[in-house]
């Protein structure tokens, strides 16, 4: 399927602390393609304490954005402690339009480290590390957005999709309590409903997923250009499931 409408978070007032880019949000799209997908994640980050029994199984008819990993941890970068302090300084003073991906992320970490009640920083980060494939720290902070921010159906969304990345395609109930929240205040919103009828088609329950999504479907109008997302969704989940 064609890349959806960037549903992650359009967070304009976030840029003012320069420190991630417009274009740089927009990337960050969710592909909803028939064949499933490995996921990949790294460990070179510090984890909180977020901990969930992960799956092997593969997620079966649609599946998040496959995101590069990053190659080293955050001391890989900054090296020594000698030379720690120096780096950040030079770091934090530097245009972030100058920044490579992976030392953006470090900026955003120290920012957020040094103000975590911010949750500006907190959106973005939580986007950018679902965006590295750190999906465990994306989970952790997307917590720490809801909790800051309030919640809303792209922030719930993210926080949906970051559990299924970290469980490595599989929809796990609280994943689909987020989902639902999001369908419940974006009713309008294709979205959510597609990772509702695949959590039911993991469930072995193919007919209602489909039937979900033909509930919905009957309510939209005929321009809707999601529209025709939804009728390839209804043709996939029924070869898929079978």
């Amino acid at each position: 399927m064609d890349k959806g409408k960037n549903q992650i978070h359009r967070i304009e007032s976030g840029f003012e602390h320069n420190f991630i880019d417009k274009e740089r949000i927009q990337e960050v799209h969710l592909e909803l393609p028939s064949t499933a997908i490995s996921v990949e994640t790294q460990s070179g980050f510090v984890q909180k304490p977020y901990k969930h029994h992960k799956s092997i199984c593969a997620l079966k008819a649609f599946v998040i954005l496959f995101v590069p990993f990053v190659t080293c941890g955050i001391y890989s970068l900054t090296g020594s402690p000698g030379a720690k302090s120096y780096f950040f300084n030079e770091l934090m003073d530097k245009d972030p339009q100058t920044l490579n991906r992976h030392e953006k992320l470090v900026r955003l970490q120290t920012l957020f480290f040094r103000m975590p009640n911010d949750g500006k920083i907190a959106d973005i980060l939580a986007i950018s590390y679902f965006e590295e494939g750190l999906f465990q720290d994306a989970v952790n902070i997307y917590l720490d957005a809801l909790r800051l921010n309030g919640e809303t159906a792209p922030r719930l969304m993210g926080y949906g999709l970051a559990l299924v990345g970290y469980e490595g395609g599989i929809i796990t109930q609280e994943a689909q309590n987020a989902f639902q929240k999001a369908a419940d205040l974006a009713p309008d919103d294709f979205y959510p409903r597609l990772f509702l009828a695949d959590a039911l088609c993991q469930a072995g329950k193919p007919e209602q997923a489909v039937q979900l999504l033909q509930n919905f479907l009957s309510t939209m109008s005929k321009d809707v250009p999601g529209r025709s997302r939804i009728e390839e969704m209804i043709v996939q989940l029924r070869n898929t499931c079978n």
